[in-house]
């Protein structure tokens, strides 16, 4: 029996802001660099734009609105997983985010980008 199926790895899914991503750095758009790094790291990736949106609390209960833009890419080895959350963290501080929200598998995470703390 041939089996057709060929394994990529886990499912790794993030958020970002998606008018942000239009913000110009080096005079490239943001887009453009997030496009890159996925394709020459993960070798392709999906993405998703249209009526994604969230509203979250912060510790001090003030709630916020925000709207995004899905990626999603197969991730095969925790070297590229760690790749992915250094360049989500790089670019979370260069959007001027506190956090990103990025989901692995089965587990959610918030990747912390000190934005909060270098913005004040």
């Amino acid at each position: 029996m041939n089996d057709s199926r060929q394994r990529l790895g886990e499912p790794a899914l993030f958020l970002l802001p998606s008018l942000k991503l239009k913000k110009r750095v080096d005079g490239a758009p943001i887009e453009e660099k997030v496009h890159r790094f996925l394709i020459d790291t993960f070798g392709g990736y999906t993405a998703e734009a249209g009526n994604i949106f969230g509203y979250w609390v912060d510790e001090q209960g003030k709630q916020s609105y925000g709207e995004h833009r899905e990626f999603r890419v197969a991730i095969e080895s925790d070297a590229k997983r760690a790749r992915l959350t250094e360049f989500l963290t790089e670019l979370g501080r260069e959007l001027e985010e506190e956090s990103i929200f990025l989901e692995i598998g089965n587990a959610v995470y918030l990747l912390w980008t000190g934005a909060a703390a270098t913005s004040s």
